[in-house]
């Protein structure tokens, strides 16, 4: 058990489970030391408040520096008390004071497992939102979306998945997975199969250059023909 009386940690763990914040309030302004006392279960006020889903009592505990990543039983954490039970504010409270949302406990749950477990879609979404990861297992190798037990949750997650997936794509291979025609590009409607040779200018005057060598310059004839010579022709035509 933690520092402080028997009979302060005794009655700040009731006060604590039950929500009584002016309890809570009296016993650690006479007592201070007693907030992260520990009951036969390894558990502290805080777990306490946050399995009851006191969040009050939680926001209290928590800006009066109660150890927010203390473990009980298993190495539960408050979080995960609270994403067991469902309760959304807690969560929230607990994450905002410096609970890692990846937090696992001895058997690889995280807050996201327990969530996907219960029937609040709601937390689920803040979780996911959060950074809970959805690929994460067990030491049973399930994941949350194995866990799920509501119909709603399970569409969610496997949408979040086919959502994260898309996101891991680089922007070529999105763009290749949506259009199919970029991996298999359709053949040249012309008889060659070879792309284009585009030259700079420098070769297109090489190429000027060389047809001119190659052309045979052919000069204009002039027949000088007398005045009888053509009037000879147009007779024998």
């Amino acid at each position: 058990m933690g520092r402080g009386s028997g009979n302060d940690q005794l009655e700040l763990h009731a006060a604590a489970r039950s929500g009584d914040l002016n309890a809570v309030q009296s016993i650690l302004s006479s007592n201070l030391l007693a907030i992260n006392s520990r009951d036969k279960h390894s558990r502290t006020p805080l777990h306490l408040a946050a399995w009851s889903g006191h969040a009050h009592v939680v926001s209290y505990l928590c800006k009066q520096k109660a150890d927010v990543g203390a473990a009980a039983m298993d190495d539960m954490g408050a979080i995960h008390f609270a994403a067991q039970k469902g309760h959304l504010e807690v969560v929230r409270i607990l994450l905002s004071s410096g609970v890692s949302v990846k937090t696992s406990n001895r058997k690889g749950l995280t807050p996201l497992h327990y969530a996907a477990q219960g029937s609040n879609l709601e937390l689920v979404k803040y979780l996911v939102k959060k950074g809970a990861s959805l690929a994460v297992k067990t030491k049973a190798g399930k994941t949350p979306l194995d866990l799920a037990n509501k119909e709603e949750i399970r569409l969610f997650l496997e949408e979040s998945e086919h959502s994260s997936k898309n996101r891991d794509l680089n922007p070529r291979e999105e763009a290749e997975e949506s259009n199919p025609k970029l991996l298999f590009p359709d053949k040249p409607e012309s008889g060659s199969s070879e792309a284009p040779v585009i030259k700079d200018e420098g070769e297109q005057e090489d190429e000027k250059e060389k047809r001119k060598g190659n052309e045979v310059e052919i000069s204009p004839v002039v027949v000088f023909c007398s005045t009888q010579e053509i009037e000879d022709t147009v007779v024998s035509l």
